[in-house]
């Protein structure tokens, strides 16, 4: 078959908040006047597993040393002192005058104050530094959620098109920090039927254009610029449908499965919680 009925084209539908939608230059038969795309890119990323892994690895190495807890400290304390006082009686049984004695409670007495005064110091330095540990991962995760909520790749798509009209409408709207509120991506596949090669079509709310590049190609005969675009969006939805199957299959399997999901749709929706736009 002819290249006129292999592949697929992307066009794009923006609409400005006066509600009108950027002009393009596509001339195809129920797309005409919409902006043709060359590429799209759209990269999902599990944010919350990612976050979740990080804070996981951190919780494994720990910030304090293993036993450097307020029970810990008091059951070390515990422990020591019942071997003390178990040694003081001992030595006191075999004590042989008064002074002796009195010698030896003396010495313990100031063991055990010195001991009591260094595990307050290890409990209060213990406490200390876990507040201190808590408010740096509370700040800490303040800011990625902050950063999250700025951007968030898994609600941006990047796409790639010649220079035409469109240009300046979409870089004027760039600059203004204008929101669309809404837009359409169709990736159409050519057909010798219109309607039959739709298949993908995507909805957008509230999208904002953030970054552009121009590429600039020269050869010897022409000179081709291309864009590049990124855009952030609130939402998204799309419907998938099947086309009906026009051809055979040698493979039985992949015959069966092909006349049970032609003509069917498939529809998706996910949402930017806490979007700013």
């Amino acid at each position: 078959m002819s290249s006129s009925t292999h592949g697929a084209d992307i066009y794009l539908i923006l609409l400005r908040p006066t509600r009108v939608p950027v002009a393009g230059e596509a001339v195809s038969h129920l797309f005409q006047g919409q902006v043709l795309l060359e590429s799209l890119s759209w990269k999902l990323h599990n944010e919350d597993e990612k976050q979740q892994s990080a804070e996981s690895g951190k919780a494994g190495g720990g910030r304090l040393i293993k036993g450097d807890s307020a029970s810990s400290t008091a059951r070390d304390l515990k422990q020591a002192i019942s071997q003390a006082q178990s040694a003081l009686t001992r030595d006191m049984a075999r004590a042989k005058s008064e002074s002796e004695r009195k010698t030896l409670q003396d010495k313990h007495d100031r063991w055990l104050e010195k001991m009591l005064d260094a595990a307050e110091r290890k409990i209060e330095q213990t406490e200390s530094q876990q507040d201190d540990d808590k408010k740096k991962d509370e700040k800490a995760k303040k800011g990625k959620t902050k950063d999250a909520g700025d951007r968030n790749p898994s609600f941006e798509f990047t796409f790639k098109k010649r220079v035409d009209i469109a240009t300046t409408q979409m870089l004027n709207s760039m600059k203004a920090g204008d929101i669309f509120p809404s837009g359409t991506l169709t990736i159409h596949q050519r057909s010798t039927n219109v309607v039959e090669g739709t298949s993908l079509v995507f909805t957008i709310q509230k999208i904002r254009l953030t970054d552009y590049k121009l590429e600039v190609a020269v050869t010897d005969t022409m000179t081709e610029l291309m864009e590049e675009w990124t855009c952030e969006f609130a939402s998204l939805a799309y419907v998938y449908k099947n086309p009906p199957s026009h051809y055979s299959h040698s493979n039985a399997g992949q015959a069966v499965a092909k006349n049970l999901s032609q003509g069917t749709t498939r529809a998706f929706t996910m949402k930017n919680i806490g979007s700013p736009i």
